[in-house]
């Protein structure tokens, strides 16, 4: 190998890893589908399903007795309140994306964005 093609491998490479990551983001985001209802599951059974395009706040009664409300707003679904310990359901924040998910393990609820 020439000193001219040494000096160039390492720029060239870099570029193509980085080109790589470009077309994989865009990539990604062009075929995640936003989703227009969700489906709220508690032990496992269907309790409801929410239109994504109608805002609404609900209350829902969890196991283990914890409360959960639950906002639909622009399109997506977040849990604004949830009385359990963790709060990771909360902090999951809002959702669209058909497949994303949120779980509230000490309540035995999942939300669930799927297509209508």
């Amino acid at each position: 190998m020439n000193v001219y093609l040494k000096k160039l491998a390492v720029p060239l490479c870099i570029t193509m890893v980085i080109a790589g990551c470009i077309i994989w983001i865009i990539l990604q985001n062009l075929y995640k589908n936003k989703g227009s209802i969700a489906e709220v599951r508690v032990s496992g059974e269907t309790i409801m399903r929410l239109d994504l395009s109608e805002n609404t706040r609900i209350k829902l009664n969890g196991e283990e007795g914890i409360d959960i409300i639950i906002v639909v707003e622009n399109g997506g679904i977040y849990v604004e309140h949830s009385d359990c310990p963790d709060k990771i359901c909360e902090k999951k924040g809002r959702i669209t994306d058909t497949g994303d998910s949120i779980v509230c393990l000490p309540a035995h609820t999942v939300i669930e964005v799927i297509k209508k």
